[in-house]
């Protein structure tokens, strides 16, 4: 079986926003403050920089609290308790008992994630500063990155077909299944009581399903080295290095000069040419 994350990847690349990365598996979690190299499909956690390195995180309000995303013209949802279907962009009112997902082409997907909120790295030019000293002292590889904005979902439900003909009945329960039933309770206090044909299916609380990451800017480490000399820079870890003031006043008056949003990584090319 192909593996689904480049497609899952593909499909929801820029649903957030520019710059952000999309978890896979997203049953997987992240962190702010996550430290690592960037290495398809995503971040690879190797360190985490310590409170008191970054501000306290900022919650951000979410432009939408709810976030709903389907394969155009490859899912069908039938809500449980009338005769309609519905497109999974509308909802139904005066349904109880839950709903039938149905794909019509191989890995169509189904996202529906509530609870949204957004939290970052406030202090960039704080951010900015830590990582240079840390660069100056050795203690920072060029290629690694921060995990600098973080979303987060209370409650989310991702399916993603294996095949054509794939399908999936979703019980709602609690509060749910008193009242109307719309897409977006199907993000919470649902079950799946049956399914098949299903590559990732995934009911489930608290999700990250995007995130955005920092890193030194190439063009700007290669000036540093350029002015400074590139050995000074790769000092043994732990032996004392002064960072010239004048570099970390540049770097704190403007942290968009030191500081890059990557491109979430590309499958390696053999994998990708043989995706079909």
């Amino acid at each position: 079986m192909t593996d689904p994350s480049r497609a899952f990847i593909r499909a929801l690349a820029g649903v957030w926003g520019p710059d952000y990365w999309v978890t896979w598996h997203p049953s997987s979690r992240r962190s702010l403050g996550t430290v690592g190299p960037a290495r398809y499909p995503g971040i690879v956690p190797v360190d985490t920089l310590p409170d008191s390195a970054v501000e306290p995180p900022e919650v951000t309000p979410a432009d939408r609290s709810t976030l709903t995303w389907n394969t155009e013209g490859a899912v069908r949802v039938t809500f449980q308790g009338t005769a309609e279907a519905a497109d999974p962009a509308g909802a139904l009112a005066d349904v109880r008992a839950g709903a039938v997902v149905e794909f019509t082409r191989k890995n169509a997907l189904l996202v529906v994630y509530r609870g949204l909120t957004e939290t970052r790295l406030a202090d960039q030019p704080r951010l900015a500063r830590e990582l240079v000293r840390r660069y100056w002292a050795g203690d920072w590889d060029p290629d690694w990155c921060v995990v600098s904005h973080l979303v987060t979902a209370r409650s989310g439900t991702v399916l993603m077909a294996a095949d054509k003909g794939a399908t999936v009945e979703l019980g709602v329960s609690g509060s749910a299944a008193a009242g109307p039933v719309s897409l977006a309770d199907l993000a919470t206090q649902v079950r799946a009581t049956r399914s098949a044909a299903l590559q990732c299916e995934l009911v489930g609380e608290r999700l990250t399903p995007f995130y955005r990451v920092l890193r030194l800017r190439r063009r700007f480490l290669r000036g540093v080295e350029a002015e400074y000399g590139a050995r000074g820079l790769r000092t043994p870890a732990g032996r004392p290095a002064e960072v010239p003031p004048g570099l970390l006043h540049e770097v704190e008056s403007a942290p968009e000069a030191a500081l890059e949003h990557p491109a979430q990584p590309a499958p390696p090319p053999d994998e990708e040419a043989g995706a079909g």
